[in-house]
Protein backbone atom coordinates (compact mmCIF):
# COMPACT_ATOMS: atom_id res chain seq x y z
CA UNK A 1 0.00 0.00 0.00
CA UNK A 2 1.56 3.66 -0.57
CA UNK A 3 2.72 5.02 2.19
CA UNK A 4 0.45 8.42 1.82
CA UNK A 5 -2.13 6.19 2.41
CA UNK A 6 -0.60 5.43 5.97
CA UNK A 7 0.25 8.88 7.04
CA UNK A 8 -3.39 10.01 5.93
CA UNK A 9 -4.15 7.42 8.41
CA UNK A 10 -2.34 8.23 11.33
CA UNK A 11 -2.98 12.14 10.62
CA UNK A 12 -6.72 11.34 10.65
CA UNK A 13 -6.19 9.08 13.45
CA UNK A 14 -4.38 11.73 15.45
CA UNK A 15 -7.19 14.59 14.81
CA UNK A 16 -10.13 12.04 15.25
CA UNK A 17 -8.44 11.07 18.29
CA UNK A 18 -8.04 13.82 19.70
CA UNK A 19 -12.02 14.83 19.46
CA UNK A 20 -12.88 11.32 20.34
CA UNK A 21 -11.03 10.95 23.32
CA UNK A 22 -12.34 14.99 24.66
CA UNK A 23 -15.83 13.46 24.02
CA UNK A 24 -15.36 10.18 26.05
CA UNK A 25 -13.87 13.07 28.89
CA UNK A 26 -17.46 14.73 28.90
CA UNK A 27 -18.92 11.72 28.85
CA UNK A 28 -17.68 10.88 31.98
CA UNK A 29 -18.64 13.99 33.51
CA UNK A 30 -21.89 11.94 33.65
CA UNK A 31 -20.59 10.50 37.05
CA UNK A 32 -21.46 14.11 38.41
CA UNK A 33 -25.28 13.49 37.16
CA UNK A 34 -27.54 14.32 34.13
CA UNK A 35 -27.41 18.07 34.90
CA UNK A 36 -23.79 17.82 34.93
CA UNK A 37 -23.10 16.35 31.75
CA UNK A 38 -25.58 18.38 29.60
CA UNK A 39 -24.36 21.24 31.53
CA UNK A 40 -20.52 20.60 30.10
CA UNK A 41 -21.90 19.28 26.57
CA UNK A 42 -23.67 22.42 25.96
CA UNK A 43 -21.00 24.45 26.39
CA UNK A 44 -18.39 22.40 24.09
CA UNK A 45 -20.85 21.43 21.36
CA UNK A 46 -20.63 24.97 19.44
CA UNK A 47 -17.13 24.19 18.90
CA UNK A 48 -17.71 21.54 16.79
CA UNK A 49 -21.61 21.57 15.88
CA UNK A 50 -21.81 24.39 13.12
CA UNK A 51 -21.21 24.43 9.56
CA UNK A 52 -17.66 23.88 9.37
CA UNK A 53 -16.27 21.62 12.07
CA UNK A 54 -19.26 19.19 11.55
CA UNK A 55 -18.98 18.32 7.84
CA UNK A 56 -14.77 18.34 8.39
CA UNK A 57 -15.77 15.49 10.75
CA UNK A 58 -18.26 13.52 8.76
CA UNK A 59 -15.69 13.68 6.00
CA UNK A 60 -12.76 12.80 8.20
CA UNK A 61 -14.43 9.65 9.41
CA UNK A 62 -15.41 8.22 6.11
CA UNK A 63 -12.15 8.87 5.01
CA UNK A 64 -10.92 7.23 8.00
CA UNK A 65 -13.44 4.10 7.80
CA UNK A 66 -12.24 3.73 4.03
CA UNK A 67 -8.54 4.06 4.33
CA UNK A 68 -8.00 2.34 7.79
CA UNK A 69 -10.43 -0.66 6.15
CA UNK A 70 -7.67 -1.00 3.22
CA UNK A 71 -4.71 -1.27 5.90
CA UNK A 72 -7.08 -3.78 7.57
CA UNK A 73 -7.33 -5.95 5.02
CA UNK A 74 -3.39 -5.42 4.30
CA UNK A 75 -2.65 -6.43 8.20
CA UNK A 76 -5.55 -9.68 7.62
CA UNK A 77 -3.54 -10.95 4.86
CA UNK A 78 -0.03 -11.18 6.75
CA UNK A 79 0.07 -14.73 8.10
CA UNK A 80 0.93 -15.75 11.50
CA UNK A 81 -0.98 -12.80 12.74
CA UNK A 82 -0.27 -12.27 17.06
CA UNK A 83 -2.38 -11.43 19.36
CA UNK A 84 -1.85 -7.65 18.85
CA UNK A 85 -2.27 -8.57 14.84
CA UNK A 86 -5.87 -9.73 15.77
CA UNK A 87 -6.20 -6.85 18.49
CA UNK A 88 -6.03 -3.93 15.68
CA UNK A 89 -7.99 -6.00 12.97
CA UNK A 90 -10.85 -6.49 15.35
CA UNK A 91 -11.05 -3.50 17.11
CA UNK A 92 -10.94 -1.45 13.74
CA UNK A 93 -13.81 -3.13 12.20
CA UNK A 94 -15.49 -2.33 15.40
CA UNK A 95 -14.60 0.93 15.44
CA UNK A 96 -15.51 1.09 11.41
CA UNK A 97 -18.98 0.06 12.54
CA UNK A 98 -19.80 1.82 16.05
CA UNK A 99 -18.94 5.47 13.85
CA UNK A 100 -21.00 4.30 10.91
CA UNK A 101 -23.91 3.34 13.37
CA UNK A 102 -23.47 6.47 16.03
CA UNK A 103 -22.24 9.60 13.50
CA UNK A 104 -25.55 8.33 10.97
CA UNK A 105 -27.88 8.50 14.03
CA UNK A 106 -26.68 10.92 15.77
CA UNK A 107 -27.08 13.43 12.34
CA UNK A 108 -31.06 11.43 11.96
CA UNK A 109 -31.39 11.94 15.35
CA UNK A 110 -30.79 15.78 15.45
CA UNK A 111 -31.69 16.97 11.71
CA UNK A 112 -34.84 14.69 10.88
CA UNK A 113 -36.51 13.75 13.72
CA UNK A 114 -35.36 16.95 15.98
CA UNK A 115 -33.95 15.80 18.91
CA UNK A 116 -31.06 16.72 20.83
CA UNK A 117 -28.29 13.65 21.61
CA UNK A 118 -28.15 14.72 24.77
CA UNK A 119 -27.15 12.56 27.89
CA UNK A 120 -31.00 11.42 27.60
CA UNK A 121 -30.40 10.00 24.10
CA UNK A 122 -27.84 7.97 25.25
CA UNK A 123 -29.23 7.04 28.12
CA UNK A 124 -32.62 6.33 27.13
CA UNK A 125 -30.56 3.35 24.80
CA UNK A 126 -29.45 1.65 28.09
CA UNK A 127 -32.76 1.84 30.16
CA UNK A 128 -35.63 1.14 27.42
CA UNK A 129 -36.48 -2.51 27.32
CA UNK A 130 -35.09 -4.35 25.46
CA UNK A 131 -32.63 -2.03 23.63
CA UNK A 132 -30.77 -2.11 26.58
CA UNK A 133 -29.16 -5.84 25.89
CA UNK A 134 -27.82 -4.52 22.87
CA UNK A 135 -26.69 -1.23 23.66
CA UNK A 136 -24.85 -2.25 26.56
CA UNK A 137 -21.97 -4.18 25.39
CA UNK A 138 -23.01 -1.70 21.88
CA UNK A 139 -21.31 1.19 23.91
CA UNK A 140 -18.81 -0.62 26.50
CA UNK A 141 -17.54 -2.14 23.02
CA UNK A 142 -17.24 0.94 21.09
CA UNK A 143 -15.22 2.73 23.88
CA UNK A 144 -13.18 -0.29 24.15
CA UNK A 145 -12.08 -0.78 20.80
CA UNK A 146 -10.81 2.94 20.91
CA UNK A 147 -8.40 1.99 23.21
CA UNK A 148 -7.39 -1.53 22.34
CA UNK A 149 -6.82 -0.03 18.65
CA UNK A 150 -4.81 2.62 19.75
CA UNK A 151 -2.75 0.21 22.10
CA UNK A 152 -2.33 -2.17 19.69
CA UNK A 153 -0.63 1.18 17.02
CA UNK A 154 1.93 2.52 20.61
CA UNK A 155 2.49 -2.00 20.18
CA UNK A 156 3.91 -2.10 16.99
CA UNK A 157 4.66 1.65 16.72
CA UNK A 158 7.08 1.72 19.79
CA UNK A 159 8.49 -1.88 19.88
CA UNK A 160 9.94 -3.15 23.34
CA UNK A 161 9.20 0.43 25.03
CA UNK A 162 5.30 0.11 23.85
CA UNK A 163 4.73 -2.83 25.61
CA UNK A 164 3.97 -2.01 29.18
CA UNK A 165 2.19 0.90 28.18
CA UNK A 166 -0.25 -0.98 25.35
CA UNK A 167 -1.66 -3.00 28.53
CA UNK A 168 -1.92 -0.10 30.26
CA UNK A 169 -3.94 1.77 27.59
CA UNK A 170 -5.89 -1.57 27.09
CA UNK A 171 -6.80 -1.79 30.82
CA UNK A 172 -7.74 1.93 31.15
CA UNK A 173 -10.11 1.34 28.05
CA UNK A 174 -11.98 -1.12 30.00
CA UNK A 175 -12.48 0.97 33.44
CA UNK A 176 -13.52 4.28 31.27
CA UNK A 177 -16.27 1.80 29.32
CA UNK A 178 -17.71 0.60 32.30
CA UNK A 179 -17.53 4.20 34.10
CA UNK A 180 -19.87 5.49 31.31
CA UNK A 181 -21.94 2.89 30.85
CA UNK A 182 -22.92 2.62 34.44
CA UNK A 183 -23.26 6.58 34.28
CA UNK A 184 -25.90 6.30 31.10
CA UNK A 185 -27.68 3.27 32.83
CA UNK A 186 -29.20 4.09 35.48
CA UNK A 187 -26.67 2.30 37.99
CA UNK A 188 -25.12 5.28 39.84
CA UNK A 189 -27.94 7.48 40.41
CA UNK A 190 -31.70 7.86 39.22
CA UNK A 191 -32.19 9.19 35.84
CA UNK A 192 -35.77 10.95 35.21
CA UNK A 193 -36.05 10.03 31.11
CA UNK A 194 -38.09 13.00 29.26
CA UNK A 195 -41.33 11.20 27.49
CA UNK A 196 -39.85 12.07 23.50
CA UNK A 197 -36.96 9.82 24.25
CA UNK A 198 -38.69 7.31 25.82
CA UNK A 199 -41.34 7.40 23.15
CA UNK A 200 -38.20 7.66 20.65
CA UNK A 201 -36.76 4.29 21.98
CA UNK A 202 -40.04 2.30 22.29
CA UNK A 203 -40.62 -0.35 19.60
CA UNK A 204 -44.57 -0.97 20.44
CA UNK A 205 -47.27 1.67 20.74
CA UNK A 206 -48.60 -0.96 23.33
CA UNK A 207 -51.59 -1.27 21.33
Amino acid sequence: MNQSWVKTHRILALLLGVFILSHLGIHLTALGGADMHIKVLSNVQPLYRNWVIEPLLIVAIIAQIFIGSKLLWRRWKQPQKTAWGWAQILSGIYIAIFLSIHSSAALITRYIIGLDTNFYWASATLNVAPLQYFFTPYYFFGVFSMFVHLAAAIHFGWEKSGKILSSLITVLGILIGILIVLAFNGSLFAIDLPPEYIKLFTLTDGG
